[in-house]
This record gives C-alpha cells, structure tokens and sequence, in this order.
C-alpha cells in the first residue's frame, strides 16, 4: 500500500503539533499555578495533585539579613533585548541552601517543595537619559507539590511549612480549601 504524499504530511503535521499542547498551570512541577499573595488559599479536589508557587517576601524567612549574600549575587539584565513590556527581567537564582524541613498539614494532604529560588521581582523600570532605574523587592519563589489522598476531609484548613538553613527554622502557612 502506497500512501498519498498529502496524507503523509497532514500525519505529520499533527503529530508536530500535538508536541505543542499548552499545559493547564498547576498539573505539572515546570508549570506551577502562581498564587498572587501569601494568603491565597490553593484549591484542590480528593485525589488530586497540584503543583503551586508561592512567593514570599524575603523578610518572612529571614531574621536578621543572613541572607544578603544570596540576594546582592542577583544581578539585572539591563539590555533592551531582554526587557519583558518595558521592564528588566527579574533575576531568579536557585535556593538550595535554603531547605523543607517539614510540613504540619491536615490529614491527607501531603505537601513537598520541589524548588527554591531567590528572585528580584521587577515592579517597575524607568530610563532617563543613559540610566536605567529599576525598582523591585526580594523574594523567595517556592513551588509546592500538594497532593490530596481520595479520602482527604473536604473543607478550608491551613498547613505550616517549615524551612531550614542550617541556623534558622521559619515557618510560613499554607492555605487549603478542599473541596470537590
């Protein structure tokens, strides 16, 4: 049997782009649901999985500025080539010093970090002249893997996160409400 060049094209051509099937935010680890403040609640079903990001202000896991050698490290990409609707992009470096140490979180809900990262979130950039001014904040961006067990009681509860740099042990809360 003999197929039809146009055939063998269309096949192909659907095969290429099924590998470009946008990805719903959350259902997978590189492409997190970002929460939009520390307070937001993640909304999860029985038996289901969610991956989110939470970015938290760097003073809420630090005490005393221990963590200046990390943030100062950052630096900004100031080329027009770079800028993302006007604004330099914000400098994200890995946090693997900083470690998930536990999480207190209601029965059946199990919760794991699978990233840290250190970040200079850009809030605003200007330039006048030859000088780019940017403005921004310090943050930690942590992804969280929440899985809730099939048999996980529905409802709004809060869970307590708690991190390790080998001194110091913050704890941050997460957020839950789930429901079916």
């Amino acid at each position: 049997m003999k197929l039809h060049p146009i055939l063998t094209t269309s096949i192909t051509g659907l095969l290429a782009l099924s590998a470009c099937t946008p990805v719903q935010p959350g259902t997978t680890d590189y492409v997190p649901l970002v929460q939009d403040s520390i307070l937001a609640f993640t909304r999860l079903a029985p038996g289901q999985t969610v991956f989110v990001e939470y970015r938290y202000p760097r003073s809420l896991l630090e005490e005393n500025e221990e963590f200046d050698t990390y943030f100062n490290a950052l630096t900004f990409d100031y080329a027009p080539g770079a800028r993302v609707n006007g604004n330099v992009p914000d400098p994200v470096r890995a946090a693997d010093w900083l470690k998930f140490k536990s999480a207190d979180a209601p029965k059946g809900v199990t919760i794991s970090v699978q990233k840290v990262n250190v970040a200079r979130a850009v809030r605003r950039t200007t330039e006048t002249g030859g000088s780019v001014n940017v403005q921004y904040n310090d943050q930690f961006r942590v992804t969280y893997k929440i899985t809730a067990t099939a048999d996980a009681a529905t409802g709004v509860d809060a869970a307590t996160v708690t991190f390790t740099d080998g001194k110091n042990s913050p704890d941050v809360n997460l957020n839950l409400n789930i429901n079916k």
